[in-house]
This record gives structure tokens, sequence and C-alpha cells, in this order.
């Protein structure tokens, strides 16, 4: 006992005395005794519901001004009736503003590394397949309704879940397939609902599936993208609207051969040059930056799959507008195919419910 009071004790370090702090500065694992543990803080799930609520609303409401306008300028009796050729003036104009929106808000944010072949290759990617996709949807109101292209949009939640299944990101089960099955029952009746110009609607119907199998490869990419991304690395460090002002215009591009291809003299100087026209790509554009960057920010708090059931919901309200605000017709037979797919779209946010529950355990 005397040999061991005879010991010299250990010399502290600089901040040890309350045992959080080791020997080279890093906090320690055993806090001292006495000295209560501090949790870190960690995401209020209050916050997250609200910034879901904010982005949403922001999100639907400037979905429907932006239908609402396209289909007033695309008709063949509106001012511009070439949709590539607007989607390829509407997507740079998009990219712009989000470039500035971005030297704005990440003034103070210290430079993102240079991307990598792969990180380019895959926003290449990201912009053409969006580029095709707005251009489908652009041309799909040339032979649909407000109204009914939105009803054949519901069964979007069927695509993202074969996508979602063939990128490995979820599994099956029995929700899962009884979603699907209201789906393509929902499916059925829109499509025979649409009795009114049968060749036309078949067109625009193609045309909108087309894209709503391009955009459930686009989400899938976008959230391996923004949550699957190193953290040293230029995606992982790269904000929503750098990400945006990366990929419209790549969009835009996509859409240029399309127009001069398929829309002859949709640039000539008569029809660029209206004043209309120049407010309403004004309008789109902002409205449409605004929407996608809720939609990236909701991807990134939720899921590819779980926006796409949003997505299915928001589709309510730009029903209702059509019908309002342009008296669209809406086919008995169709309301119960779009519920249908609403349920659907319901059961898929069910299952997904149960595969967190499975996690937690």
């Amino acid at each position: 006992q005397q040999q061991q009071q005879q010991q010299p004790r250990p010399q502290q370090q600089p901040g040890d005395a309350d045992g959080t702090v080791g020997p080279e500065g890093v906090e320690s694992a055993t806090p001292a005794i006495g000295h209560p543990v501090v949790p870190k803080k960690s995401k209020s799930w209050r916050k997250v519901v609200l910034q879901v609520f904010v982005f949403t609303s922001v999100w639907w409401m400037a979905a429907i001004l932006v239908i609402m306008e396209i289909k007033q300028t695309v008709t063949p009796e509106g001012i511009f009736p070439y949709p590539f050729a607007l989607t390829s003036i509407v997507q740079p104009c998009c990219g712009f503003a989000a470039y500035l929106l971005s030297l704005f808000y990440n003034r103070r944010r210290r430079p993102c590394p240079p991307l990598s072949w792969t990180e380019l290759a895959m926003l290449l990617a990201l912009g053409g397949l969006q580029g095709f996709e707005i251009g489908l949807t652009n041309k799909a109101l040339e032979f649909l309704t407000v109204a009914g292209r939105t009803m054949v949009s519901s069964t979007s939640v069927l695509f993202m879940m074969a996508t979602a299944r063939m990128w490995g990101l979820e599994r099956l089960g029995l929700l899962r397939l009884c979603s699907a099955a209201l789906l393509l029952l929902g499916g059925f009746f829109q499509g025979y609902g649409q009795q009114s110009d049968k060749s036309s609607n078949i067109v625009g119907i193609m045309m909108q599936a087309v894209s709503m199998l391009l955009s459930s490869q686009r989400w899938a990419l976008a959230q391996f993208i923004l949550q699957h991304s190193p953290l040293d690395s230029a995606l992982g460090q790269i904000s929503k609207l750098q990400l945006l002002s990366r990929t419209l215009p790549v969009t835009g591009l996509v859409c240029l051969p399309l127009a001069i291809w398929l829309e002859p003299g949709a640039y000539t100087y008569v029809n660029l040059m209206q004043p209309v026209l120049h407010f309403r790509v004004l309008v789109i554009a902002a409205a449409l930056t605004a929407m996608l960057y809720a939609e990236l920010k909701l991807v990134n708090l939720l899921s590819a799959v779980a926006f796409n059931v949003l997505a299915t919901i928001h589709q309510i309200p730009i029903v209702l507008a059509g019908v309002l605000l342009q008296h669209n017709h809406v086919d008995l037979t169709s309301t119960y195919g779009f519920a249908a797919c609403l349920l659907g779209a319901l059961v898929y946010a069910a299952a997904r419910h149960q595969d967190r529950l499975h996690l937690e355990d």
C-alpha cells in the first residue's frame, strides 16, 4: 500500500478534468462519474412533418399553375402549340434561375469538389431522362384534357413499384401485390372510360405511360444520388439548387432536336417574339423551379416511392382545377378508376409503414 501511495499520479491532459476529452483532445466514450451524459440532438419529427407539409404545399400549388399555363399555351388553339419547343425554352430558364438562387444561398458554403466522370454521367442521365419525360408529358396535353391526363398519371405508383423492385430498393409482399392489383384495375377503368375520340386518347395515354416509365427511373436515380453518394464526393456535397442548375439545361438540350424533328416551324421569329409567350415562359419557369426544388427536398426527406404516393394524392386538386377552371368532362367510369388508383397508393403507403416496423423490430 505504501508503494502504491508513493507512485506518481499520471498528469492530466488539458481539458481532461471532467473525463470528456482524451489524450488527443478527442471526446471520450466514457465520461467521468458524476457528470451526466449529454445526448446528441436528433432531428425532431415535428420539424420533419412541418418541412414535408411546407414543401408539399409549394409543390402542389406550383404544379397546378404549371399545368394550367402549359395547357393554355400548347393546345392547337394556343399561342405556341409546340410542346417540345416550349420545354426546350423553359428548362434552361429554370436552370439559370436555380443557378442564381444557388449563388445566393450557397455564398458562404465551401465549394464542392470537381465532378468525377461517373458523377457527370449520372447527371447527364438524370437530365436526359427528365427531358424526355417532361417533353412527352407536355405533348400528351395535345390529346388529353388536364383532368384526363392527371387521372392517367395516377397509375405512376405502379411504375415506381416495379422500378423499386428492379433496382433492389424494396421487396414484394401481400400489401404490395394488393396495391398493384388496385392500380391495374384503376388503369383499366380509366382506359375504358376514355370513350370520346379514341384514337387521339390512345396516343395521349401511350405518351403519358412512357413518360411515367421514364419518371420512375429518374426518381430512383435521384434517390441514389441524394441519399447514397459518399459525403466526400461532389454529389455528396452538392446542394439541391446546384443539382437543378446542372440538370435542367441538359433537359432543354434533349428537347431541342426533338422539336426540330417533330415540330417544324416552331422556332420562327413570329412565334418566338410574342410578348404573351415571354410572360408565360417566365411564369412557368418560376413555378417549375419552385416545384422541382420542392420535389428534390421531398425525395431527400422521404423516398422516391413515398414521393410518388404524394404525387398520386396531389392529383386530386389538379383534377378539380381542370374540372372547375377549364370545365373538363370526367367520365364516371374514369372516376372509379381514379379512386381505385388512389386506394392502391394508400395500400402501398401501408406496406412501406409495415416495412419500417419490421426494421425497428
